[in-house]
């Protein structure tokens, strides 16, 4: 069947091994390529070893990765107010940080982002990333959006991000209400694909997604990131959102630490979903 839309001459880029099932199951198996650009963790050295194993044995083809080092600013941003840097987010080492946190990694990863990407992603359509507010609030995958949407503007492929949004990113996410024209694509996800992936990275001790209790959304909507042109004034609206209820995230010596979510809690978050077919 001709790929046809989102899934023509299309690309996937993501910051960690397991983001590519978290947010986008619905559209792995159409991808020509997935690229994962963090592999190795300083301070993890067991993950960096289990995700070098993983991808060599991926259960899917046209997986890649850039073997970058994670720079472990995961919850180094200030996510009540974000600052927006040229990076990224503003970033400070705090008591929750990780020990491999390194401000000046993430800072030169953007760079290395880009030189890696750029070759790859100009011979594409269409490319999927992170959304500009990092899903649920990752520092690094704010970032690759970041290079992403850089690279949009050299190269003109059309750019798609994912809906997932918790109450930690969901202040950095009202700003792109205003004024957004929010054309959108809803499909499927693919739980069993995702589940299969999942025990893929559990085999070999590298899945880091610590919700034990987490269910897939029976739907992903990806976003055309398009705003109108300048001399438009427009008002915004609400797009699609996967929204995930957090009550506590922070990262400590040994991995990210995030309360479970409890049933009840997930009955609350699928209420705020609207995902039209």
């Amino acid at each position: 069947m001709e790929k046809t839309g989102i899934f023509e001459k299309s690309i996937l880029v993501v910051a960690h091994p397991d983001d590519e099932v978290l947010w986008f199951s619905s559209l792995l198996e159409h991808m020509n390529e997935t690229v994962i650009c963090f592999s190795e963790v300083d301070s993890r050295p067991d993950w960096s070893e289990g995700r070098r194993n993983s991808l060599t044995s991926y259960p899917l083809p046209n997986v890649t990765t850039l073997g970058l080092k994670e720079s472990e600013t995961f919850d180094g941003a200030d996510w009540s107010s974000p600052v927006y840097t040229d990076y990224g987010l503003e970033v400070a080492k705090a008591e929750h940080t990780s020990p491999g946190f390194s401000q000046s990694a993430y800072k030169n990863n953007y760079q290395l982002l880009k030189e890696a990407l750029s070759p790859k992603l100009k011979k594409y359509n269409n490319v999927i990333t992170h959304n500009p507010w990092g899903e649920y609030g990752h520092e690094e995958h704010v970032q690759v959006y970041r290079v992403v949407h850089e690279l949009q503007g050299e190269h003109g492929f059309k750019l798609w991000f994912s809906n997932y949004c918790s109450n930690k990113s969901h202040n950095l996410m009202l700003r792109y209400l205003s004024g957004f024209r929010s054309d959108y694509i809803t499909l499927d996800t693919r739980r069993d694909l995702a589940e299969l992936i999942e025990r893929h990275y559990r085999k070999n001790n590298c899945w880091t997604w610590p919700f034990d209790d987490y269910s897939w959304f029976t739907h992903d909507c990806f976003i055309e990131d398009k705003k109108f042109p300048q001399h438009e004034s427009k008002p915004g609206h609400i797009f699609p959102l996967n929204y995930i209820k957090i009550d506590h995230l922070h990262a400590n010596a040994n991995e990210p630490k995030v309360m479970s979510l409890n049933e009840k809690i997930k009955k609350i978050a699928r209420k705020l979903v609207f995902s039209p077919k």
